[in-house]
């Protein structure tokens, strides 16, 4: 008898999945068409950077070793600047990102509890968690 069950996939999530989709087919068509027929201002760029950088930190600094991994304590103010550029990478909120982090640490060894396990493929441990 063969086990059905263990090759059955998690319906397809709409929402990231509609998010995902219409964010790449924008960025693959409409940014490089705006920046050929208009062009892109130096402190566009500037921006674009800053803000790509910004969100990054917060991510890394914030969300991850401050708040799911707690290896230090921050004032309130860059705890605020990490809650505000981490909402805007996208993520998730703090608590949300935070907890499924540490569900993912306490389970790392076990392909059904980690929720991002590495071992079902890069494609499933970085995106396809998130769409199923």
């Amino acid at each position: 008898m063969s086990d059905t069950n263990s090759n059955e996939k998690a319906p397809i999530n709409w929402t990231p999945t509609t998010m995902f989709v219409i964010t790449n087919l924008v960025a693959v068509t409409a940014v490089p068409w705006y920046g050929l027929t208009h062009g892109y201002s130096l402190s566009a760029v500037i921006a674009f950077v800053l803000l790509t950088w910004l969100t990054e930190l917060a991510i890394t600094a914030g969300y991850h070793r401050l708040w799911s991994h707690n290896a230090y304590k921050a004032h309130w103010a860059l705890r605020l600047f990490y809650a505000l550029f981490g909402a805007m990478a996208l993520q998730n909120t703090v608590l949300h990102w935070s907890s499924g982090h540490r569900v993912h640490h306490r389970h790392v060894d076990d392909v059904d509890l980690d929720p991002y396990s590495a071992k079902r493929g890069l494609w499933f441990s970085h995106m396809g968690w998130m769409i199923r």
